[in-house]
């Protein structure tokens, strides 16, 4: 089953053009190949790929690389694995680099 709601957590995040994602959404544009690890260790866009539906499709501009950090989960909890309720909220922040 897919999910055809634009992604509508990025989060803007400083001056420099970074933000954040939920964990599950980035491992999403890994898993489709939207996304894919440069030589270097940077992540930048495969415009062969298609990208999930976004509300602003711009900030995966082709060309465009990123850094990306994984960002602990608010309140420093795990996610408990027996209570759907209690999902990972870790997300990942992107970095673009120039």
């Amino acid at each position: 089953m897919t999910d055809d709601r634009p992604f509508l957590d990025a989060a803007p995040e400083g001056c420099a053009g970074a933000f954040t994602l939920p964990l599950r959404k980035w491992r999403e544009l890994l898993f489709v190949g939207a996304m894919r690890a440069d030589a270097d260790g940077f992540y930048s866009r495969d415009p062969t790929r298609p990208l999930p539906p976004m509300r602003d499709p711009a900030l995966f501009a082709a060309g465009r690389r990123f850094r990306v950090e994984r960002l602990r989960a608010p309140g420093g909890r795990p996610p408990d694995r027996l209570n759907p309720r209690r999902r990972d909220r870790s997300r990942v922040r992107l970095t673009p680099v120039e």
